[in-house]
């Protein structure tokens, strides 16, 4: 068993130990490692049971069930997709986490814990968690927010493929209201990508190879062996890649943080057009507002629900706010939209 540190935006320390096939494809989701013997403020323990399971599609069984033991400060919570074990996490204190993993490369297991903690953390706690995405172009940050399948991620692709951006996070962004001008924060989390837009941007490379997306994917293999195969790109499902990979397809950098400068809220709309207009200051701010998600209060695989969340005006009078709807990936490459 091995042991690797992550800092975490310089804000905690986060010690994980396992195996190290495991822990490579756990760190590709980090930004910051620093040496394995430093201390840490959280440490994770991922035990890998030596008789790995096989997850068999059944479908007289749920996809996922969550059963909790123990109390409510000290749970035992079983993860079990169709009738298969998958994890059991043991959470110690709020830095302090053992898991039992039966199945193999399951780096979800170390993730979900870094998020649980980084959602507790006392400084972090008391920052806003918005539905939203964030890229820095030429030292601007772009916080790309919405509610879900408006177009956040194939924005985001756009941006970091076409223009050459650095990638800081997707999906999940920490506002930090703290300092003269916003900063978003990442989540260690696994990018995910509609097969649309995997399909026509340089991510398309892992549909000739899943396993080249480095991540646990969250649907079905069979299922995603029949979009690909059938190249039914519509549908409304994709695939998670790990960071490292997600960047390395796109042939970007990545960072942890990054001051926000512009919001652009994408929104998709028919007829394979773009359309991007400036949003009054105010409007701006309460839109983003609305952007607001609600943390766990316990580790569970729940998507996160929307919340508006009170934001200062006061925090974003540097910031500009565009509204962008287009269709598909393709409708911003032929408007050369610009930034």
């Amino acid at each position: 068993m091995s042991r690797r540190v992550f800092d975490y935006n310089s804000f905690s320390r986060i010690g994980i130990s396992g195996p190290n096939n495991l822990l490579e494809r756990i760190a590709d989701n980090f930004e910051r490692e620093i040496e394995g013997m430093m201390p840490s403020d959280c440490n994770i323990e991922i035990r890998q049971s030596e008789e790995l399971q096989e997850i068999i599609k059944d479908k007289r069984y749920d996809y996922l069930t969550i059963n909790k033991e123990g109390t409510k400060s000290n749970p035992s919570i079983n993860y079990i997709r169709y009738n298969t074990l998958v994890r059991t996490i043991h959470q110690k204190s709020l830095g302090e986490y053992v898991v039992d993993v039966n199945v193999e490369l399951d780096e979800a297991s170390g993730l979900i814990c870094a998020r649980n903690y980084l959602a507790h953390h006392s400084q972090l706690a008391k920052l806003p968690l918005l539905h939203a995405s964030l890229v820095n172009l030429n030292n601007k940050g772009i916080l790309l927010a919405s509610n879900s399948r408006q177009g956040k991620t194939t924005l985001m692709v756009y941006l970091l493929e076409e223009q050459g951006a650095e990638f800081i996070g997707d999906e999940n962004i920490i506002l930090d209201t703290t300092h003269n001008q916003p900063n978003g924060l990442y989540v260690p989390r696994t990018p995910r990508v509609r097969f649309s837009t995997i399909a026509q941007s340089g991510l398309s490379k892992v549909l000739k190879n899943v396993e080249l997306a480095n991540a646990t994917q969250y649907i079905d293999p069979d299922a995603i062996e029949r979009i690909i195969s059938s190249k039914s790109f519509h549908v409304d499902a994709g695939m998670a890649f790990s960071r490292k990979s997600f960047c390395d397809f796109l042939q970007v950098d990545s960072r942890g943080s990054s001051e926000i400068d512009l919001v652009l809220f994408p929104t998709y709309s028919s007829g394979n057009s773009l359309n991007a207009k400036k949003i009054p200051f105010d409007e701006g701010v309460l839109r983003l507002s609305n952007t607001g998600l609600t943390r766990k209060t316990d580790i569970s695989p729940k998507e996160l629900t929307g919340t508006q969340i009170d934001l200062s005006t006061e925090n974003f009078r540097n910031v500009e706010f565009y509204e962008v709807s287009f269709s598909e990936i393709n409708d911003l490459r032929k408007g050369g939209f610009k930034l």
